[in-house]
């Protein structure tokens, strides 16, 4: 069974998992006014709340679970009682149950206010809530002593004295308008601001989903090349501000380019907008004592909703199996930059919500009393999941990921945990799990769930095996896995590395795969055919195309010793794993690796692969700094097409010293010996060694000359990704000397 059908499988568990841990208001799943219909009838709701004169209960029915929540006067006048009753305004529901008064004015009401609701709805409305518990489980609501029906058949004759509030119930009321409007018009405008709470949830959610799928199907219509090289060159692949994008602005942050710009502007946007309107007041209210404390409560929800909003889509961006990047175009480094927008938005809207509900409860608004509820458990548990967002925030910002990333992640994961767990135990003890309020957490869950399970699948799938790693200069190693094959790249294991952190593994971009012995790092040596006098080192290109042409033609089809293919990564020396690694070495048996991938492009039609010629772009320019050139390898590989006119491929190689070099070429089979020009098959190779590459003036006059379109591939350092795509952004605005200037930028780059 291959990844995508046990992905699926695992998507499509989780999601039913998910869904049938959703309780509802009443019937059906979701969310409010999606599945869950909250105060539905209104009419039966309005009849049950309305009714609430005072009541003649036995002592038994008062020691019975808990009181019903009723808003009682200070000042009430006090009520007679006896030995074994008391007549009382809060009456428990066993009491109400009991009290064929109470139970018969209900049912008069239900009768003659919801005429166009079915029986059986009514009937289903009075088995679970007639008598209603306001406060506590769900479980201790006492099951009906009598069915609607029943207790509707028992009233002889129509009531016609009307309800009175403050005098005993010992005859069945009729309900005056003057009593049943206000509840009704209360309970729709309080159901219609929560129905809307969620429904900008969803446009919140669905639009982080969809949009970035929409947008990439945009790319399949036939624009012109022209069209699609300006639009790109003014709205897309520019930074939004000055002229760095990869490399960190200050070292704080990110720039965003200008096409992620304009969607982070887009969820800024609507975000500020959904927040401030879609607004029903009611005034006079019954459920708020005045319209102050209505209005800040309102806002104060919307800012929690739209919170849990957005975590769905905080966990979604930061998966490595981001369905979504199975459907766009769009990179893993993008998402990976919302992901960090949607948690500060998402930090932001729960930070609100909190402050709006500390200032009510530290001023009195309606009644709150900071002292009693701040030791409520719903309470300080929304303290933790918004500390635990808020400390997220600060410690993601860009020298705490570079100087500490190992502690940045594994506190990362922690404190995620620990806003979920917040957020539950936030929302349950005051709302239980009838509001729908936890199915943004189980979505969030399974998202996560799905990622790890896939990201598990994808590294057990091919077992242990063993790595060697080999110096090349004192900057750069070849590192060489033996029985593994990949393309693109590949997350490695490495659990004996270090003790304390052998939970962790880092991307690397794969430079190809050899057949080596499974004892050696390096590859078998091959006679040259024709050149009995020389050996040369015979290799396989990785790319989704096997037998590369850019590797050695036909002639990787030569024979083998009797060993199989390998994964060949290089690497350049840094603090972190990669040190730990030059430093410990690997010997002669190697070391254990564990390797988790392939993630490489063109899982699905809908994303992009590797580049290819078409007819509009069949020339191809790449540009690599270092180990860069394991990025574009598999652009020179796959760049070529039976079917399709193919211009000219050059590729500019940044170095610091030769060894480098010689270790690719010796890979891929060619030797260049020292000469700075040099030909890889039908790629014409320029080298600058120590030093810079002029890329203004390379690319001015490549891209100017060039007949037809060209695509430029650039995958080296922070600084040299931002100068190519600010030159090349510059001159796709102009005409050369063949006419408009057609360019395709694809930067390859890995941000975390």
């Amino acid at each position: 069974m291959g990844f995508r059908q046990v992905a699926f499988i695992c998507a499509s568990l989780l999601f039913h998992s998910a869904q049938a841990g959703v309780t509802s208001y009443g019937d059906g799943f979701g969310f409010v006014g999606y599945g869950i219909q909250l105060y539905r009838p209104e009419c039966a709701w309005a009849c049950l709340f309305c009714i609430a004169p005072p009541l003649n209960c036995t002592a038994e029915d008062m020691a019975a679970a808990v009181t019903t929540k009723r808003d009682v006067a200070e000042k009430s006048p006090k009520l007679p009682s006896g030995d074994g009753w008391e007549v009382t305004l809060q009456p428990t529901p066993r009491c109400q149950q009991n009290n064929d008064f109470f139970l018969q004015t209900v049912a008069n009401c239900l009768k003659s206010r919801c005429a166009d609701v079915p029986l059986r709805a009514l009937d289903n409305f009075w088995d679970a809530n007639v008598p209603f518990l306001y406060d506590g489980d769900k479980k201790d609501q006492p099951v009906p002593r009598q069915g609607y029906t029943q207790v509707l058949g028992a009233i002889k004759d129509a009531p016609t004295q009307p309800l009175n509030k403050t005098v005993l119930l010992n005859y069945t009321a009729a309900i005056p308008d003057e009593i049943y409007q206000p509840e009704y018009d209360t309970i729709h405008s309080f159901a219609s601001n929560e129905v809307t709470h969620d429904r900008y949830a969803l446009v919140i959610f669905l639009s982080g989903v969809v949009m970035p799928i929409a947008f990439s199907l945009l790319r399949f219509l036939p624009w012109p090349a022209s069209w699609v090289t300006r639009f790109n060159a003014y709205l897309v692949d520019p930074p939004a501000v000055g002229s760095q994008h990869s490399a960190p602005v200050w070292g704080l942050g990110i720039m965003p380019t200008r096409g992620q710009a304009l969607f982070i502007a887009y969820f800024w946007l609507i975000n500020i907008f959904l927040s401030a309107f879609g607004y029903g007041i009611f005034n006079p209210s019954l459920f708020y004592d005045s319209q102050s404390y209505e209005v800040q409560t309102y806002i104060a929800n919307r800012f929690g909703i739209l919170s849990f909003a957005h975590l769905p889509l905080v966990f979604l961006y930061a998966g490595r199996n981001n369905i979504l990047l199975w459907l766009t175009n769009w990179s893993h480094s993008t998402f990976l930059l919302m992901h960090r927008w949607a948690g500060f938005l998402c930090m932001l809207h729960a930070v609100l919500h909190s402050l709006v509900y500390l200032h009510m409860a530290v001023a009195h608004v309606g009644g709150l009393d900071h002292a009693v509820e701040s030791v409520q458990p719903y309470w300080y548990w929304g303290i933790i999941a918004t500390l635990s967002m808020s400390i997220m925030v600060l410690a993601s910002t860009q020298p705490v990921r570079q100087k500490m990333y190992e502690l940045f992640l594994a506190s990362h994961i922690a404190l995620a945990v620990m806003a979920i767990v917040g957020c539950y135990y936030h929302i349950t003890p005051k709302y239980g799990l009838e509001w729908g309020f936890q199915s943004w957490l189980y979505i969030s869950i399974a998202v996560w769930v799905f990622d790890r399970a896939a990201r598990l699948v994808r590294s057990v799938r091919g077992g242990i095996k063993r790595a060697f790693l080999t110096p090349i200069d004192d900057d750069y190693y070849r590192l060489d896995i033996p029985g593994a094959t990949a393309s693109g790249h590949i997350y490695l294991h490495f659990p004996s590395v270090s003790r304390w952190r052998f939970w962790e593994n880092h991307p690397f971009s794969v430079a190809g795969v050899t057949r080596c012995s499974s004892h050696m790092p390096n590859p078998v040596h091959v006679p040259v055919e024709g050149n009995s006098d020389q050996e040369a080192e015979k290799t396989v290109q990785a790319s989704d195309n096997q037998g590369s042409r850019t590797s050695t033609g036909s002639e990787a089809a030569q024979p083998y010793s009797s060993s199989g293919m390998g994964v060949v990564v290089f690497i350049r020396k840094h603090d972190g794993i990669t040190s730990l690694l030059s430093k410990r070495g690997t010997g002669p048996k190697g070391i254990p690796v564990m390797v988790e991938g392939p993630y490489s492009p063109g899982v699905t039609f809908l994303q992009d692969g590797h580049v290819s010629p078409t007819h509009e772009f069949p020339n191809l320019i790449c540009i690599a700094g270092g180990v860069g050139i394991t990025g574009i390898l598999p652009s020179l590989d796959s760049f070529t097409a039976a079917t399709r006119p193919v211009g000219r491929k050059k590729l500019y190689w940044g170095v610091r010293t030769m060894p480098l070099v010689h270790s690719v070429e010796k890979m891929l089979g060619y030797d260049g010996k020292e000469a700075l020009d040099r030909r890889w098959g039908d790629v014409d190779v320029t080298l600058s060694v120590g030093e810079r590459f002029d890329l203004r003036s390379l690319l001015e006059s490549d891209l100017c000359s060039q007949q037809g379109g060209t695509t430029v591939v650039v995958c080296g350092p922070p600084g040299m990704a931002d100068d190519v795509r600010c030159i090349v952004s510059g001159l796709s605005r102009h005409s050369g000397a063949n006419g408009p200037v057609l360019v395709k930028l694809v930067v390859e780059s890995f941000s975390w």
